[in-house]
């Protein structure tokens, strides 16, 4: 291995878990979202559970299908995701009081 050339580990239970709470979000049972990406139930629930891993070509089926950017699913895993953790703040702080804003 080129030194500065380090090994890419996937934490596939962040994407599961962020699949799941995308499809919650977007009133889906797994089956509604296996039905519209064409994977199966069993599939879908070990995916979301980390025990499998997840294709490129599903990860963009189940974005399509659940009206998310694919950096909403993957961004635990890649340096440069900011602008997604910046999102998820203003929406927890957009439904806050003002003290509770002060004590965040």
């Amino acid at each position: 291995m080129e030194s500065g050339v380090h090994m890419l580990v996937i934490d596939y239970d962040s994407i599961g878990t962020r699949i799941k709470i995308a499809r919650i979000k977007a009133r889906l049972t797994q089956e509604m979202l296996a039905k519209k990406t064409g994977l199966s139930v069993v599939h879908i629930s070990n995916v979301e559970n980390g025990n499998t891993k997840i294709s490129l070509p599903s990860i963009i089926s189940i974005a399509n299908a659940l009206s998310v950017c694919v950096d909403d699913l993957l961004c635990d895993n890649v340096t440069y995701s900011n602008h997604v953790f910046n999102k998820e703040a203003q929406e927890v702080l957009s439904d806050c009081t003002p003290k509770e804003i002060r004590v965040l």
